[in-house]
Parts: C-alpha cells; sequence; structure tokens
C-alpha cells in the first residue's frame, strides 16, 4: 500500500509540461492512434530518470504505469522529482553539426544535424553509424580513396629517387696473373 500512495504521491506533485512546448506527433508514446486533441486533452508532465537523471515528457493518463516501472534490480525507473544533479552531458558534436562539418559535406548535400551533446569519440562514430549511415559510408569511402592515394604518392616518389640516383659505378674487375705451370 505504502508504495501505490508514494505513486499517488508522484503524480499529484508532477510538474506539467508548458502548453507552448507540449510535444505531439508520436514523441510522447508511440500510440499512433491517437489524435494531437486526445494527447492535450489528458495533459502532459515531466518525469526523469532515476539513474540518468534524463527528463521525459508522459501523459497524465499512462503516469502511474511510468511511475511503477521498475529496473532488473528493483530499483523504479521513474520519478517526478526532479534530479538535484543535471543529467550528464558531453561536448562533442555529430560530424555533420555546422561547427564540425566540413565544405566537402555541402558539396555532397548532407543534412545538418546538430547533436552537441555525445560523451566520446565513440559515440562520435557511433552516432554517425546509426543517425547517418549513407553519410557515414561516403565519409569513410573519402578517407580510404584519400588514404590509397597517399601511399601511391608515396610509393611513387620512393621509386623517383631509386631512378634519380648515378648508378655507382662498377668496381674494376682484378685478375691476379698467376705462373702457368710447365
Amino acid at each position: 500500500m505504502t508504495e501505490e500512495k508514494t505513486i499517488e504521491e508522484l503524480m499529484r506533485d508532477a510538474e506539467n509540461v508548458p502548453e507552448d512546448q507540449l510535444e505531439i506527433e508520436g514523441k510522447v508514446d508511440d500510440v499512433e492512434y491517437m489524435t494531437p486533441a486526445e494527447v492535450l486533452s489528458s495533459g502532459q508532465v515531466y518525469i526523469y530518470d532515476t539513474k540518468t537523471n534524463e527528463r521525459s515528457v508522459c501523459r497524465r493518463n499512462i503516469l502511474a504505469h511510468k511511475l511503477s516501472l521498475r529496473r532488473p534490480d528493483g530499483s523504479l525507473i521513474f520519478t517526478t522529482v526532479k534530479p538535484k544533479k543535471s543529467p550528464k552531458r558531453g561536448v562533442l558534436k555529430c560530424m555533420l553539426h555546422p561547427d564540425e562539418r566540413k565544405e566537402l559535406y555541402d558539396a555532397w548535400g548532407f543534412a545538418t544535424c546538430m547533436k552537441s551533446n555525445l560523451t566520446s569519440p565513440f559515440q562520435v562514430r557511433r552516432h554517425m553509424q546509426k543517425r547517418h549511415k549513407q553519410e557515414w559510408e561516403a565519409i569513410q569511402e573519402e578517407e580510404r580513396r584519400t588514404e590509397r592515394d597517399k601511399e601511391r604518392q608515396l610509393r611513387e616518389s620512393l621509386i623517383g629517387l631509386g631512378k634519380s640516383k648515378q648508378p655507382e659505378q662498377e668496381a674494376p674487375l682484378y685478375v691476379k696473373e698467376t705462373k702457368k705451370k710447365k
């Protein structure tokens, strides 16, 4: 019973999403049969992940269900209590971010991505592989081509050095005179 009361208290104290920031069109849930009017009528509140402190939006009519969800270790997944710590944010940007992108990407017609909170180079690479598959493959192919061109130029310059060297003079053949036997 105490758990239900806790959920009720959390539901009562939930922070409403301001009208101008309401999320519609599939961002709230994956329920496709609801109309925007139905989503707005129930109201939306902010919920927070108890481990990552990430904020999400939840409709009031499913808030009790979301607050009762648990992780495999038994801890609650969501709460309506705003965490004191802000979520961990990275500073790395997507390769297609306006601050990071190369002019070549514009020539190729790549879209711009505003993702700017990645925490490691690994996450940047995974983000590109998952969110921008075709762009990632095109960038990788260009890098492979550039690397092959550099290797080819190096081989050609080494061959050119070998050809431009003066051939070494051959040592004179020394013939030792031997006495003939009589």
